[in-house]
């Protein structure tokens, strides 16, 4: 990375940009009138179908929008996918990476690869950076007392999975390199995002499938584990804003609620309504009991506040999921 270069592009990259977040990201970008880059590998961690339809939504707001829309098929661990990316952005919105904390406990490897080779591999490849927005997670702050909720930014990390550890050490690199090559960026840790695009393997999605298949709910544990459930235009929201600040800082991204999963499952209920069968099961390693973002410096610097009320946000779930035939 070069940092004596000339003026930066108009163009904004977004990685995984046919995933759950990216997608909604790039379309939120062209609505505002820029020009936008996707890059995806359709990594097979969930269905690589899945992706591709969110790809057609992200083209098909391109259509009707003012900001132009590019493609790039590739990964961020190839420097030929690499080299089809502006080398100058104004803007990347770096969502890529394998998700999925239950998963990096049997797969390790694969997120110290994806989430952090591929992230030096991304930094590494442009030779100036408008603003780099890093999408961290909530799971970096690990097993926070219930008493010391809401959680602040300046909290010590303790992931206690290989994919929260990923994340942590993915601020890091990018506080590093910011330093080494003098680049501003934006961390910005996502609280439980839910919303339409949600992954196979998410609570909400899941839940809906099984309700809407005469399934009983399974619920790990009591149900009362709560989480902070941020819908993702408010997540979308949040990016954004962070990558118009000036300077360079950490933001918690959430919706200022917590909401048990016993109580996740009655919305639903509520909202589709059925009977809803539920059965309990053993609470899996890598968890957390609670998360709860204290939000008042996102509030602050960036004008953010989370709008979608939960229910109207699970309506949109069960309304998605139906039109994609889930």
């Amino acid at each position: 990375m070069n940092k004596s270069v000339s003026e930066n592009s108009n163009k904004n990259v977004v990685t995984g940009a046919a995933g759950f977040i990216g997608s909604h990201t790039a379309e939120e970008l062209l609505k505002k009138g820029k020009d936008v880059v996707g890059i995806d590998n359709f990594h097979p961690y969930y269905s690589e179908e899945i992706k591709r339809q969110n790809l057609k939504e992200v083209k098909k707001t391109a259509k009707d929008a003012e900001g132009e829309f590019t493609f790039v098929d590739g990964s961020i661990l190839e420097d030929e996918s690499l080299e089809k990316l502006p080398s100058e952005p104004a803007k990347v919105f770096h969502n890529a990476a394998v998700a999925g904390v239950r998963n990096s406990i049997e797969n390790p490897s694969e997120y110290a690869k994806q989430n952090l080779l591929g992230l030096s591999n991304l930094l590494d490849s442009f030779e100036d950076i408008g603003k780099f927005v890093f999408a961290s997670s909530s799971s970096v702050y690990g097993m926070v007392p219930e008493e010391e909720l809401p959680v602040k930014e300046d909290r010590e990390l303790d992931p206690i999975a290989p994919y929260p550890q990923s994340k942590k050490h993915g601020e890091e690199m990018v506080r590093l390199y910011s330093d080494l090559y003098d680049f501003e960026y934006s961390i910005v840790r996502y609280f439980t995002v839910y919303g339409p695009r949600q992954r196979p393997d998410e609570a909400f999605t899941k839940f809906i499938q099984m309700i809407l298949n005469d399934e009983p709910v399974t619920i790990y544990g009591d149900g009362e584990q709560s989480r902070d459930f941020t819908y993702v235009k408010d997540i979308v929201n949040g990016a954004i804003k962070a990558s118009e600040a000036e300077g360079s800082d950490t933001y918690n991204i959430g919706s200022q609620r917590r909401i048990t999963v016993n109580e996740m499952v009655e919305t639903l209920d509520e909202v589709m309504d059925e009977n809803v069968e539920k059965t309990h099961v053993e609470q899996p390693e890598g968890d957390a009991r609670h998360t709860h973002a204290n939000i008042q410096k996102a509030k602050n610097k960036l004008d953010y506040a989370p709008e979608k009320e939960f229910e109207e946000g699970v309506k949109a779930c069960v309304e998605w999921a139906k039109e994609r035939g889930i």
